[in-house]
């Protein structure tokens, strides 16, 4: 081989050879070498020759499984060994390695329940659980199609099951459901066809008397809510019994109520609203006063007393005519707070939270609704040609409420405010008589409208089923202290 390797250096062969080998430019006039072949020839060897180097130093993943056949290493592993000696190198493939392991945890399926924070949309909740902006958009979509999602407000939860998607890049929401009130829950699915579906579950719901018996400690309001009465049914008691009891200097500790009514449950014993007070009974220092609803041969349903009367058509004004509140200011002569001298107070103060729900005191047409003098918002009611009762510093009015509408004792006609010529929420009621104010306990407005006859018997019947209703469902007495 090195014969044949140097014959092209030889003398000999080259003088025999020479025009030849010009022939085809290999060799000089003088019958040197080209230059540009010897330097191509090095470029060459030099190339080859780093290969058989590399081979030597860098060997390969088989070479290395020959040395350390018992180290057990992928071939991945196998490929990184020179570096796996080194500790900052080790470190940062081991952060490589858990983060794609992350990554290919994120896109598996998975339950998670999501809460829509303050100021958040669904669609932002849904792309925070891992949802893109696509999917987000779809689910929203179908939700749509039962509820406003701008009306989703903050702390509610979401049972969502995400899937990774067809390309495996994103989740997709297969299931979501949430809670929209005790009785309807929504829910969405994705169809065998991919789209997503939604649709309304509601839950039945069963009627059921409820009877509670109260020992009064402090307020009504909070001994009530101490036994577990809704607060719906204690304002209905009061209004009941405002007719003939004024809650602010009446009710003392110890007195007693009693009450019989309507509750609506889910299969769960979950209450989803009360209905109507059938039966009510308040004890004021030893004295009774029961009230039963009964509807009459017309179809008239109202609260009657145990001779057959009408509170509403018979009871006369309503002596506290708010839902509740605290007697602050009675009629007569007064240091007015805001003047700061001697004047008439031709009314009464019932001061109550802004809102508070305020009743007609009896049947009666509208006068006035509307701004009038230092009773800022304000509205005078007349019940007969003699008889009238007004309310003022409103802070605004019941639903159509108007001048020349006819309102029923009871009916709320508006709201407790700090409009006018006030130091601070309440409601200031007046009555009058010929157009002049006087004091409320003082007036006497009675009609005489009692049942008689068969549909007295028919109702004296009714209170019997009312009382064994009550006994079979009242617990034990419930002593409420604050």
């Amino acid at each position: 081989m090195q014969k044949n390797s140097l014959l092209l250096f030889n003398p000999s062969f080259i003088t025999r050879y020479a025009p030849f080998l010009r022939d085809r430019y290999l060799l000089t006039k003088s019958n040197h070498l080209r230059l540009r072949y010897v330097v191509g020839g090095s470029a060459v060897f030099a190339v080859l020759a780093g290969m058989a180097l590399g081979n030597v130093l860098t060997p390969s993943a088989q070479q290395i499984a020959l040395l350390e056949p018992a180290a057990g290493l992928t071939a991945s592993a196998q490929l990184q060994d020179p570096l796996r000696r080194d500790p900052a190198a080790k470190e940062s493939a081991a952060l490589v390695a858990q983060d794609e392991q992350a990554q290919t945890n994120s896109l598996q399926p998975k339950l998670v329940q999501v809460k829509v924070g303050k100021g958040e949309t669904l669609s932002e909740v849904l792309e925070d659980a891992g949802v893109s902006l696509q999917e987000a958009s779809d689910v929203v979509k179908v939700v749509s199609r039962h509820i406003n999602p701008r009306q989703i407000r903050a702390g509610q939860k979401f049972d969502l099951r995400l899937d990774p998607d067809s390309t495996g890049s994103s989740l997709a929401v297969t299931e979501a459901s949430f809670a929209i009130d005790p009785l309807r829950t929504l829910r969405v699915e994705r169809g065998n066809n991919g789209d997503l579906q939604s649709r309304m579950d509601e839950k039945p719901i069963t009627a059921r008397r409820q009877a509670a018996r109260i020992v009064i400690d402090g307020s009504l309001y909070m001994s009530a809510d101490k036994a577990g009465v809704p607060d719906r049914i204690t304002a209905n008691v009061i209004r009941l019994f405002s007719y003939t009891v004024d809650f602010q200097r009446d009710v003392k500790n110890g007195d007693k109520m009693e009450v019989l009514y309507d509750s609506y449950l889910t299969p769960e014993g979950e209450l989803v609203k009360t209905g109507d007070i059938v039966y009510a009974r308040i004890v004021l220092g030893g004295k009774e006063y029961p009230l039963y609803r009964f509807k009459t041969k017309d179809g008239t349903e109202d609260f009657f007393t145990p001779d057959g009367r009408s509170i509403r058509r018979s009871g006369g004004l309503m002596k506290t005519p708010v839902a509740f509140g605290r007697l602050t200011s009675g009629f007569g002569m007064r240091n007015h707070p805001v003047l700061g001298y001697t004047k008439m107070h031709k009314g009464v103060d019932f001061a109550a939270p802004i809102g508070t729900p305020v009743y007609a005191a009896a049947d009666g047409v509208i006068e006035k609704a509307g701004r009038f003098s230092s009773y800022g918002n304000y509205i005078r009611v007349r019940h007969s040609s003699k008889l009238g009762t007004a309310y003022g510093h409103l802070s605004r009015y019941g639903k159509g409420i108007r001048p020349g509408v006819r309102v029923k004792q009871g009916q709320i006609i508006g709201y407790v405010g700090n409009t006018g010529r006030s130091t601070g929420p309440h409601l200031h009621y007046e009555v009058l008589v010929n157009g002049v104010q006087v004091n409320p306990r003082s007036v006497k407005y009675t009609i005489d409208n009692r049942l008689k006859g068969n549909e007295l018997e028919r109702f004296r019947e009714h209170i019997r089923r009312l009382g064994q209703e009550y006994v079979q469902n009242v617990p034990s007495v419930k002593l409420a202290r604050n």
